[in-house]
């Protein structure tokens, strides 16, 4: 995850295209008889930012995201900006969204967008608690030094470990599925589908590394075997739908993509099927008891 903005987190393909940040001083100005203006300090501007993200299907669900950033926009509630470092940046208001659509499937449906934000600093009074999204575990796994509002090192938990990762597992899964069914609709065109195939094989093994990150940490988990046993399922029709599309045969490879096509949506369904226990194990992270 790369920033959080109220409880809208940001996973984006490639770092962020424009990062701007203005902060400015405003003076009066005081007319003299034969001589130039005299300047007095009257306080400090609001501090603007501009974001340029690029949101992609492999990640994230862009057409969701961008729905929630409006709405976030029209509600007019401050929101805690936190990048995924744990650097709290401050309070500020979403003034405005800009969209502008790189790619869509066949159906129109948004694949990669690029979304402006511009926010303007808050200078009121913000009450309510930090957030702490539950995709923060993941950076934290990554950098257990990460400072939110200069608080302790936090110390990451197989719980928050194990959460971190399903959720980076179930994003490449969902992206897998969404990358096989379209390949699947190109079935007329053997040709479109062999150049699709490295691609999908990229894809599909993407999965692998935070599926057997999972399991370790869910190891290490007193009430854990479940999730054990939840990431060996979940792994293994991953390993099926990569083993179908290596080597790939070109005489075959309509029916190599349909049955990877059934193992990877199998994966990701099993998965998904363990979003209560996970969502219960949010909780716990939440409530400090794992």
């Amino acid at each position: 995850m790369w920033a959080v903005l109220g409880d809208i987190e940001f996973e984006v393909k490639y770092h962020p295209g424009r990062q701007d940040e203005r902060s400015a001083a405003d003076y009066a100005q005081h007319a003299l008889i034969q001589g130039k203006p005299r300047l007095e300090w009257v306080g400090d501007s609001l501090d603007e930012l501009t974001l340029e993200l690029t949101l992609h299907s492999m990640l994230v669900d862009p057409e969701l995201q961008i729905r929630r950033l409006k709405e976030a926009k029209s509600a007019h509630e401050p929101l805690p900006y936190v990048l995924g470092s744990g650097d709290y940046r401050g309070i500020y208001l979403l003034t405005e969204v800009s969209v502008t659509t790189r790619k869509t499937d066949p159906q129109g449906r948004l694949v990669s967008a690029t979304v402006s934000l511009n926010l303007l600093e808050y200078s009121g009074k913000y009450t309510k608690p930090l957030p702490r999204p539950r995709a923060l575990v993941s950076n934290l796994a990554a950098n257990p030094m990460a400072r939110v509002g200069g608080a302790a090192p936090a110390l990451v938990t197989p719980t928050q470990k194990a959460l971190g990762m399903a959720k980076v597992a179930g994003n490449y899964l969902r992206a897998g599925v969404d990358a096989f069914n379209f390949v699947k609709t190109l079935r007329d065109n053997p040709a479109a589908v062999l150049a699709q195939a490295p691609r999908l094989l990229s894809l599909t093994g993407q999965a692998l590394q935070p599926l057997q990150e999972f399991q370790l940490a869910a190891g290490l988990m007193e009430d854990g075997a479940d999730l054990v046993q939840l990431g060996l399922s979940v792994t293994s029709e991953v390993q099926l739908a990569q083993g179908a599309l290596n080597p790939i045969r070109p005489e075959a490879i309509i029916s190599q993509v349909d049955y990877a096509t059934n193992r990877i949506e199998l994966a990701q369904g099993r998965l998904s099927g363990a979003s209560t226990r996970l969502a219960g194990l949010a909780v716990d992270v939440i409530s400090r008891r794992a």
